[in-house]
């Protein structure tokens, strides 16, 4: 019996009290907890305001709390639903006290459970559409970045490259000061393969190359091709589907084996998935070759993200690209990558030592190239996703983005709890009242955790299509790429379980706190309460602390990409040396199988005077490497007397180019003494060169080299101009030394064609490519590109890095006002009441918005706080990323905190502002 003692007298509840709220709740532990609320409140008031006024209030309660679960329980669908499951779990069989409860299966009520929450689920999501389209389209565009970004890592890092036992499989690069993972000369190759035999079972090298491909309807087009040696399939274990692979009798002799292999997405794209294409002969570089075999489709290309069309035996590299014919034999032409497979039960030990010896060997044998400071080295395959070189900036880039992608997430799942609990708190009567009626707590929680988790998987549904649309715009974009790199961006298995995982977890997680806190009221307090005004104060600080942690997130990526569009700033202000304005680029190849030296000389002036005359141009020019080109670089032997290489070289190793007369005027180049090449520096004349002052400086001690001398070969060359110091490699890069010689004393097969004029510069390189085929139709065009394009490939990454991060800024700025504004409407829905009687007793509109407003940027100002302190911690980790502005930088915190207050103020006045517009006496009427 509920009973109390008041001042040592005992106060119990009156059998009739008893009675009705036993009519009305199922017996159990709901309806103990209901008397026990009655009983401490009614001993309370007796203790207080005395006995008769404890039972008049006793009276009055126990009456309106029975009528309300009584009408709830067969008016309400919902309610009644859970009575019938209560009454069928509960059913007696036979009468009196032998009564018992009918057993039932636990499969089928499990079943009976899930069916009967997702019908709940629905209806009450149906109910609500505001709230449902709310919350999927939040929980979606966070669910879809974070799919996104995981699709590009999954198609970087986990998807299968094709290589057999990969777990055996090592790269080997040479190693010195400038490049510690350096590539090879075939005669480095050569070297390797001959001296590891007892420790790699198998050894190939591979270099990377453009090809021509002509069409059956005599069209031509540039393709991306990889030229191997015989041991390379062998060594990757690559399998064909039709025909052979290359082999060891394909690598014999320069230029004595036409044959190719087909990828298997050119064998589809190409020749329709025709069998017969074994056996053909197609033209590749202008020659015959047959096709002997085509690819399985899980191999797309040894370097993730450059996918060959077709592979050619790498003695036949000379006669694919038109160069000359050192490629074989010079051991500065290091432009090939080797892959080797271990012998079994072989360690890194024994691999070393073997390496070593081919090295002392080298150095013994070739002292000039082979210095003390040059070794080789070797990486297990498996740890490699691009180069070593660039994994370490391509992990990090990836794991800011998989950090940022996660913040959105954290905002988007914050939303959706926010949202929970605002429903919570309107629902705490209706679930006050199927607690008083005999439901399980875990029930509860599982039909509300299920609602959440229909919404996470809708959410991951939308955000599934919604990365899928923007990964297919991602790889439709017009990027300014060097080469084309593709990724397999379609959603695989990995991907959608990955979604489905992200779905769940996110809706378990966010979905559990408001489940627990809405299943946890006081009965009686609730159940005659139907108008409290704020609910729960714990649930208010739960939704206080998610507002301030959206915010607080959101700062952090403002201030990431605030960071990034600085960086980017800084660097669009280098001052690069030359004109950057607007210019057609086209790279041209003069095949060397079919123009010897003369022949290829009177091509580029024939071509440079073609282009000089097309409407619209005002001035052009060639050059054999042009300025930051990322994809090739090239070096001139210099000597000088009495400056020797630190490095034990006889020589030094400066970046080079040849160029045409007229090349200075049309890309820009300031002169500071002396002058430009002429068309009098011939091949008979002296050897001539203009260098630029770190050139001059590093050699001479000052930019004052005209007449001075260096040895280049077999050349004594004389300096005749030295121009400003421009980037040469890369953008952010000190000032490096730079020489020029002239075409007509150094030739080159590859050239580019750079025009300049009135000539819009897209129309302008095509209008070039035309004029070179009208030569030679077969002449080999790489490239074709605007000036803006070629140096837009260098400031790329951080473009894309600026805006993809500020694109998830401003998400989650959006997803974070969004909470603000919902947590702000709701408690100012709350205070209605409050609002009602100060605008009665004459407090002005404003006073109330700025009441109202500060409550909600309290939690901003919080939320900034700790959201700055973040933002100065973690960009720490940004440095190597950024160019040109500290992690630490004042403009862009300031920038951030106004941002985010402008944001936040508006976000929190609009609600604020809106209920000073109701009647007060509709606002007291409705409480």
């Amino acid at each position: 019996m509920a009973r109390s003692r008041i001042g040592g007298a005992g106060v119990k509840l009156p059998r009739w009290v008893r009675f009705a709220v036993g009519r009305a709740v199922p017996p159990g532990a709901r309806r103990d907890a209901l008397l026990g609320d009655l009983l401490e409140e009614f001993a309370h008031r007796a203790e207080a305001s005395g006995v008769h006024a404890a039972r008049r209030w006793l009276r009055r309660e126990t009456l309106s709390v029975a009528a309300q679960l009584l009408r709830a329980r067969w008016t309400d669908p919902d309610l009644r639903g859970a009575q019938h499951d209560f009454d069928r779990r509960h059913a007696f069989a036979g009468s009196g006290s032998g009564a018992r409860t009918l057993p039932a299966s636990r499969g089928s009520n499990r079943m009976d459970i899930l069916v009967s929450n997702i019908r709940y689920a629905l209806r009450r999501m149906v109910r609500s559409p505001f709230f449902t389209l709310t919350a999927i389209v939040s929980l979606g565009l966070g669910i879809g970045a974070n799919t996104a970004i995981f699709s590009m890592v999954n198609a970087v890092y986990l998807q299968d490259r094709g290589f057999a036992d990969e777990a055996s499989l090592v790269d080997v690069f040479t190693s010195s000061p400038d490049f510690t993972y350096g590539s090879f000369s075939y005669p480095d190759w050569e070297d390797v393969e001959a001296g590891t035999t007892d420790v790699f079972a198998s050894i190939g090298t591979m270099r990377l190359s453009f090809a021509q491909i002509e069409a059956d309807d005599g069209s031509i087009e540039m393709v991306f091709a990889e030229a191997v040696s015989g041991g390379w399939f062998e060594t990757l274990g690559l399998r064909t589907v039709l025909g052979r692979g290359l082999g060891a009798e394909d690598h014999v002799a320069p230029g004595a084996h036409p044959v190719v292999v087909l990828s298997h997405a050119a064998w589809q794209s190409r020749y329709a998935g025709d069998p017969a294409v074994v056996g053909r002969t197609i033209r590749v570089g202008g020659l015959l070759h047959e096709v002997v075999g085509v690819l399985a489709p899980e191999y797309r290309g040894a370097l993730t993200g450059l996918h060959p069309e077709v592979m050619i035996p790498i003695l036949q590299f000379d006669e694919i690209t038109g160069l000359s014919g050192d490629t074989f034999e010079a051991r500065g032409n290091q432009s090939q990558f080797v892959k080797a497979r271990l012998r079994p039960g072989v360690e890194a030990p024994q691999v070393e030592g073997a390496l070593a010896q081919v090295v002392q060997q080298n150095r013994t044998a070739h002292p000039n190239y082979w210095t003390a400071d040059r070794s080789l080295i070797v990486v297990p395959t498996a740890d490699i996703v691009l180069h070593p070189m660039v994994d370490g900036y391509l992990t990090q880039a990836t794991g800011v983005l998989m950090l940022v992608v996660a913040m959105v997430l954290l905002i988007a799942c914050a939303n959706l709890a926010s949202f929970l609990l605002a429903r919570a708190s309107e629902r705490r009567k209706e679930i006050a009242v199927r607690l008083a009626m005999g439901a399980k707590r875990r029930t509860l929680i599982g039909q509300l955790l299920t609602e959440t988790l229909i919404l996470a998987v809708l959410g991951g549904a939308v955000g599934l299509a919604a990365a899928s649309m923007g990964l297919d715009l991602l790889q439709r974009a017009d990027l300014p790429l060097p080469i084309p790199i593709t990724f397999d961006l379609a959603p695989d298995r990995t991907v959608l379980f990955f979604s489905l995982g992200v779905s769940v977890v996110a809706g378990v997680l966010f979905g559990l706190a408001p489940a627990l806190q809405a299943t946890n009221p006081a009965l009686a307090p609730t159940l005659r309460d139907e108008t409290a005004g704020g609910g729960r104060a714990r649930g208010n600080a739960l939704r206080n602390a998610l507002v301030a942690g959206q915010v607080a997130v959101s700062v952090v990526l403002l201030v990431g990409a605030g960071l990034f569009l600085r960086s980017f700033s800084a660097m669009q202000r280098i001052d690069l040396g030359f004109d950057d304005g607007p210019g057609a680029l086209v790279q041209v190849v003069a095949p060397a199988t079919r123009y010897d030296a003369a022949a290829r000389d009177r091509f580029w002036t024939e071509l440079q005077g073609r282009v000089e005359a097309l409407p619209g141009v005002d001035r052009a020019a060639l050059i054999s490497n042009v300025p930051l080109d990322q994809l090739n670089t090239t070096f001139g032997a210099v000597t000088v007397p009495g400056v020797e290489p630190e490095d034990g070289r006889p020589y030094h190793l400066i970046d080079d180019a040849e160029v045409s007369p007229g090349w200075i005027e049309t890309m820009g180049h300031p002169l500071v003494a002396g002058r430009g090449f002429e068309a009098s520096d011939s091949e008979h004349s002296q050897p001539v060169a203009v260098v630029n002052e770190a050139f001059a400086e590093f050699f001479y001690g000052t930019t004052d080299a005209v007449g001075r001398s260096f040895g280049q070969g077999d050349d004594e060359v004389s300096i005749v101009g030295v121009i400003e110091n421009s980037k040469v490699r890369r953008m952010g890069e000190a000032d490096r030394p730079w020489f020029l010689r002239p075409i007509q004393q150094r030739g080159s097969n590859y050239m580019w064609v750079l025009a300049r004029g009135s000539a819009h510069s897209e129309a302008l390189a095509a209008e070039i490519v035309r004029t070179a085929q009208s030569i030679d139709r077969e002449i080999m065009i790489v490239e074709a590109k605007t000036m803006d394009r070629h140096l837009g490939a260098i400031r790329l990454g951080r473009v894309l890095g600026a805006q993809v991060i500020g694109a998830f800024a401003a998400l989650a700025l959006l997803l974070a006002s969004i909470g603000l504004y919902g947590v702000v409407s709701f408690a100012v829905s709350k205070r209605a009441r409050e609002v009602g009687i100060r605008m009665s007793l004459g407090a002005e509109a404003g006073q109330v918005v700025r009441m109202l407003t500060a409550s909600g940027l309290k939690l901003v100002a919080v939320g900034t706080g700790v959201g700055l302190l973040l933002s100065v911690l973690l960009a720490q980790g940004l440095s190597r990323l950024l160019y040109g502005v500290p992690t630490m930088d004042v403009v862009t915190l300031a920038g951030v905190t106004l941002l985010i207050g402008t944001v936040s103020f508006v976000a929190a006045w609009v609600p604020a502002r809106r209920v000073t517009r109701v009647n007060p006496v509709a606002a007291l009427r409705s409480e």
